[in-house]
């Protein structure tokens, strides 16, 4: 028998205030919730590296990141901590990114399913194992980042070679996976020529259900995220001046110097309130999340907003799809529709968020992802 029903494994982990590393992070848990042998399998990176990765507590050992790390799933409220393993991992300056420094499938326990969360960027570990070498049922990816879009925007010689990353990308999801999940259709460009199965695999931290609703004709507008010129936030800055609206800015990351001098440079009435570790705790002041990125494959904090019944206004993109069912979702096409897009969000109030609560749900998300992989992997235990 195998040590554990099923891994997953991770490019990201906590305290990092990255998709990846919470998504990974719930996942895991859930899995473990609904009463699977689960490991969460999560990249060590020495202090030095963590220094580059997020402000504040850093720790000296691997035991001691372990020992926080199952403190911050209790404090989530998550009420079963899976097993939680290391491998070895490299912080890069160059890449803004964990790189794998070992093989992930030998860091990893015995399971009978892996979960890759990333499944090209955990293999970039040119000795990562084949998948025809790998003991499991079922290898399967969950893809969630559009590499491709964030080296495009780069520019230069590192545009010419988007197209060679992602042939490269696709040829590690066929050699490591068996199938993969796309959260979105933005995830088309990697995930084509492979098995693709399909179903809504992430969810939302309940605590976003619980945020007080919206009171008629009150609160602000906000953006949450790392602070990367990748997410947008020159068209926050831009809009904020053109409408002459306040936008808080929850967040911090590698461009954030420089984004805060943009918004001082063009007078934009835009506040940068740093990271929170609890951003339902924050929702309440505000009724618009404002999310210009075009590099998401499906953003996470676009999902909570909608959970805590806020309007998103949104580039209409194939990122944002998932999101076009849900009434308080506006979409726009130019910064001329944002504004019109955030000015009548301002102006109305947000539909009661059933269907999104529902739908987002992580043990909902979880069940999905368990009937994905069917006969090949473990059932769930009866209730």
């Amino acid at each position: 028998m195998q040590d554990y029903d099923v891994t997953v494994m991770t490019t990201a982990a906590p305290p990092w205030l990255t998709g990846p590393a919470y998504l990974a992070l719930w996942q895991a848990c859930g899995l473990a919730e609904l009463g699977l042998r689960v490991a969460y399998v999560v990249p060590w990176v020495p202090p030095a590296g963590q220094a580059r990765l997020w402000r504040g507590e850093t720790f000296e050992t691997p035991q001691a990141h372990l020992a926080w790390l199952a403190a911050e799933i209790r404090r989530l409220g998550c009420p079963v901590v899976p097993a939680l393993y290391h491998y070895q991992g490299h912080a890069s300056k160059l890449l803004r990114s964990i790189v794998p420094l070992e093989d992930v499938f030998r860091a990893a326990p015995p399971a009978r399913v892996h979960v890759l969360t990333e499944p090209e960027h955990l293999c970039w570990y040119p000795g990562s194992t084949p998948r025809r070498r790998v003991d499991a049922e079922t290898v399967l990816g969950v893809v969630m980042t559009n590499y491709d879009s964030y080296i495009r925007r780069q520019g230069g010689l590192a545009a010419r070679l988007a197209p060679l990353v992602t042939r490269l990308h696709r040829h590690l999801i066929r050699r490591h996976t068996d199938w993969t999940v796309p959260v979105s259709p933005a995830a088309e460009g990697i995930t084509a020529g492979h098995p693709v199965r399909l179903g809504r695999v992430t969810g939302v931290l309940r605590h976003y259900a619980t945020v007080p609703p919206v009171q008629s004709g009150a609160g602000g507008a906000y953006f949450l995220g790392r602070l990367v010129w990748d997410k947008g936030l020159a068209t926050v800055i831009e809009v904020a001046r053109r409408m002459n609206l306040p936008v808080d800015v929850l967040g911090e990351g590698p461009d954030g110097e420089a984004v805060r001098a943009l918004a001082r440079d063009r007078a934009a009435p835009v506040r940068f309130l740093g990271p929170s570790r609890e951003p339902w705790t924050d929702l309440h002041r505000y009724r618009v999340f404002f999310n210009p990125s075009l590099s998401e494959v499906l953003c996470t904090t676009t999902a909570e907003a909608l959970v805590a019944g806020r309007h998103v206004v949104l580039p209409d993109c194939p990122a944002n799809e998932p999101f076009k069912p849900y009434p308080n979702a506006h979409f726009y096409t130019d910064t001329d529709g944002a504004i019109a897009a955030l000015t009548r969000a301002m102006a109305e109030d947000p539909v009661p968020p059933e269907a999104a609560r529902r739908e987002f749900d992580w043990l909902n998300a979880c069940r999905t992802l368990v009937g994905l992989w069917g006969e090949h992997g473990p059932r769930l235990p009866a209730a």
